[in-house]
């Protein structure tokens, strides 16, 4: 039987706050077994058949993250993954009768093959939901009209993605982090993705992408024609095969290129990714490179547009506002790619081989990590921009503070000394304590009070020139 499983990453409103498993281990782990109970009973409440007699089965939601880890003796095993945390925390399995909005009224047979529906929820704003479909034979048995139908079945396929991400973000996962976010008020473990103004949120519950993979045996009928148009847009550079060839010569097992995938089930496992799959290493390297692409294609986007907006910024409130934005964007980033590097360390080898094998083609590094890492450069290049612009006005507003000090210390001096030259030359009871006469104080004391203003003005205005001669001579 042929198979259908769909992979789409849905940007969510959820962010992990950095380092708050490492800092406090015991407290995160209890922070997410204390809410299960909580979460379990939300649940039920949100099950579309809740109020049934006798109710049908609630969605399931697992909280992955609720024992401390340790560092140290983690490869115990070869056969499976060395990390001790899954880089997802939390796992949600749901059937069609948990969506009514979408599969409710659905008589198309894409919705109503659908045995299997899942998401998992990953650090940086990101769920990943996947599908399994049974294809009905008509669907892909030998017929002339076959190179159309699975144009359909492509089209469909995305169609249902999009629905089914933008449905379970609503009636699920954002109920389900609105429970954990009132746990954690002063935000030790989550956090927001975006403020609620910034027009950003407006694609929360949307897919970045749809992925297709096609879990085919090459034994049923009309299996070549389907394996040919399938893929017949895959392009594996310095190959003098085409991929269709070498899949249905065996040489190639499977096929994970870009969007369209295949998979050649000689054994019936299916698509389940079930413990013993031959697929199994397959499925997760996918799940893993999907997540990797799709929250640093996010990072990369937004640090664009934040960037555009930074240069076209004038009001120094627009400026602080967009620094604290690109900070926080380029540590997010650098997370990313440090957390696909940590993550490399505990794969199972032959996980990590695909993985990377995957994000090659893709080119992950030429088309994201270099980007980001230039736009990292960038944003910490315009931080010190707005950073020196900050301190040169902060020391041209002292230097103007100084400078109007000085101006109206030149005349009250000015005026002080005329004032005791006076006093002394009225009053015989001072003039004992004057051990000689002064001529300074004498010529203050005898010039009339609009010249001493005058000239103290003419003194302050000196003053200001030379400081506008200095400051230009800085500035250039």
């Amino acid at each position: 039987m042929t198979q259908l499983r769909i992979l789409a990453p849905v940007v969510v409103d959820y962010y992990a706050v950095p380092g708050a498993s490492l800092r406090d281990p015991t407290g995160y782990a209890r922070f997410w077994a204390e809410q299960q109970s909580d979460l379990d009973e939300l649940l039920r409440d949100l099950a579309p058949d809740a109020a049934a007699d006798p109710p049908g089965p609630p969605p399931g939601v697992v909280l992955e993250h609720t024992r401390p880890t340790s560092s140290l003796n983690l490869y115990r095993t070869i056969s499976d993954h060395a990390v001790e945390r899954t880089p997802h925390v939390l796992t949600g399995t749901l059937c069609p009768a948990h969506l009514p909005g979408e599969f409710g009224d659905a008589t198309d047979s894409l919705h109503a093959g659908i045995i299997e529906i899942s998401f998992r929820l990953f650090d940086h704003g990101v769920m990943l939901l996947e599908m399994l479909a049974e294809i009905e034979p008509s669907l892909t048995g030998p017929t002339e009209a076959l190179a159309a139908r699975l144009d359909d079945l492509q089209a469909g396929a995305v169609a249902m993605g999009e629905r089914v991400g933008r449905e379970i973000v609503t009636r699920y996962l954002d109920p389900v982090l609105g429970l954990l976010r009132r746990a954690d008020r002063d935000e030790r473990i989550l956090a927001a993705a975006t403020p609620r103004s910034d027009p950003v949120t407006a694609e929360f519950g949307e897919a970045l992408w749809v992925t297709r993979s096609l879990v085919l045996d090459p034994a049923e009928p009309g299996a070549e024609e389907v394996v040919r148009h399938w893929v017949k847009d895959v392009v594996m550079a310095g190959d003098d095969r085409a991929p269709a060839d070498r899949l249905l010569d065996g040489e190639l097992h499977h096929l994970v290129r870009w969007l369209n995938y295949i998979f050649m089930d000689r054994t019936g496992a299916g698509g389940r990714m079930l413990a013993g799959d031959p697929f199994r290493d397959q499925w997760d390297a996918l799940r893993y490179a999907q997540v990797f692409y799709g929250t640093l294609d996010r990072i990369d986007s937004r640090l664009s547009k934040i960037l555009a907006d930074s240069a076209a910024a004038t009001s120094r409130w627009e400026l602080d506002q967009l620094k604290g934005k690109l900070i926080g964007l380029s540590q997010r980033a650098e997370l990313i790619i440090m957390e696909r590097q940590d993550l490399s360390k505990y794969l199972k080898r032959a996980v990590r081989v695909e993985m990377d094998a995957i994000l090659a083609f893709w080119d992950y590094e030429a088309l994201l990590e270099q980007p980001v890492r230039f736009k990292i450069d960038t944003c910490d290049r315009r931080l010190a921009e707005l950073a020196a612009r900050r301190t040169a006005r902060s020391a041209m507003f002292t230097d103007l503070i100084l400078l109007a000090i000085a101006m109206t210390s030149v005349l009250g001096t000015a005026l002080t000394v005329t004032d005791f030259g006076r006093s002394i030359a009225s009053d015989p009871d001072m003039a004992v304590y004057d051990l000689g006469r002064s001529s300074a104080v004498e010529w203050f004391a005898s010039q009339p009070a609009d010249t001493i203003v005058i000239t103290s003005g003419v003194v302050s205005v000196l003053l200001v020139i030379i400081y506008l001669f200095f400051r230009r001579d800085n500035s250039s």
